[in-house]
């Protein structure tokens, strides 16, 4: 007996949006019984990592500050991937967009003024977007794959940023610790909600989102994006450009990540460290695909992965969970989404072989 896989005719809408909430529901149960046979508390994993950042409202704010950078990020990658331009190197991006806004804060560190933030915000976003040209011309120009390049210039990031903190960055004023001078008031994020950690980074994510949202349902550049990811040669012959797409997604992604580098060291880190690459840029695919690749969903994608991100830092506390389990919440959450996108676009149909019909004389006996 053989299976054949073949696609529906169309797909159950209702399905499309549900298979995230299940995926999420799953990878509760499956982590549950995983951690509960390696030892620990199963179900108190999951109560932490999910519930607690939800119930404990002094944890909001934490979510807040977790959820800016994935929103931004993902909001880029959702845009790349939906013109089928698989982005897979935004932490790069991210680190390199952290960097540029640093060096500008370190040139006016000496200066005031109300334009400082604005200058480093543009220069997050040139890097960004400088970093993702590097792919973008070779997968025009010599057709090389953009999911090697963007994911092998992640670690020339992190070597760059090595370079410049252990080196011509290091502040004389650290003892000795690989960090630059602490940025200048004028050079940090206001505080958005008095008496909390919140700055200015969330609300910022919340607009961009839903600018791409309104970009990518309302204008050409959207369907643009939409036609040359799903019908290429209807593209063609729309007179889309297929390279100029190319452009346009990773540049869109790359100034994405470099604005989100930018909030976060002028935000949460205050001065550029060693611990910079959080990872953000990674887990940000995951929020790219919970939020089904749409600016909106995004926003929503962006906070339950920031619950398991703080969700995971009570847990270390509270029983003694080693952080690495989130990641491996955050990657059963992305197998059981394309498993489940699998499954919705396809199906298994049974395939009647010669060999499995018995004939007539076998079975009238």
């Amino acid at each position: 007996m053989l299976f054949k896989v073949e696609k529906r005719p169309v797909p159950s809408q209702t399905m499309v949006y549900l298979t995230p909430v299940l995926a999420v529901l799953v990878t509760m149960v499956l982590g549950a019984i995983i951690f509960s046979l390696m030892g620990y508390d199963g179900i108190a994993a999951v109560r932490e990592i999910f519930f607690t950042p939800i119930l404990n409202t002094l944890k909001w704010q934490d979510l807040a500050v977790k959820a800016a950078p994935l929103i931004l990020i993902g909001v880029g990658l959702a845009i790349g991937y939906r013109a089928n331009v698989w982005n897979i190197g935004a932490e790069g991006q991210y680190i390199v967009g952290g960097l540029a806004a640093t060096g500008v804060a370190l040139a006016t560190h000496e200066m005031t003024g109300w334009y400082l933030l604005p200058l480093m915000a543009l220069a997050g976003i040139a890097g960004g977007m400088a970093y993702a040209s590097i792919p973008a011309f070779l997968k025009v120009r010599y057709k090389v794959n953009e999911i090697l390049t963007t994911l092998m210039l992640t670690y020339v990031a992190v070597q760059l940023l090595n370079y410049l903190i252990f080196g011509p960055w290091k502040s004389p004023r650290s003892f000795g610790q690989p960090q630059t001078v602490l940025f200048n008031a004028d050079q940090t994020l206001p505080y958005i909600i008095p008496g909390t950690i919140v700055q200015a980074g969330a609300p910022i994510a919340v607009i961009v989102a839903l600018v791409a949202w309104f970009l990518m349902s309302r204008s050409i550049f959207g369907f643009q994006v939409r036609t040359v990811g799903t019908a290429p040669n209807a593209a063609r012959y729309a007179g889309f450009s297929a390279n100029q797409t190319v452009w346009l997604a990773l540049l869109i992604g790359g100034g994405m990540a470099g604005l989100a580098g930018m909030l976060e060291v002028s935000g949460p880190f205050g001065r550029m460290v060693p611990q910079f690459p959080t990872n953000y840029g990674f887990t940000a695919i995951i929020v790219a695909f919970l939020g089904r690749l749409n600016p909106a969903g995004v926003i929503i994608a962006g906070l339950v992965l920031a619950i398991t991100f703080v969700g995971g830092e009570v847990a270390q506390i509270t029983i003694g969970l080693p952080f690495p389990a989130v990641g491996i919440f955050q990657a059963m959450m992305l197998f059981l989404l394309l498993a489940g996108d699998f499954f919705v676009r396809y199906r298994l149909r049974r395939v009647v072989t010669a060999a499995s019909v018995k004939p007539a004389s076998e079975a009238a006996e």
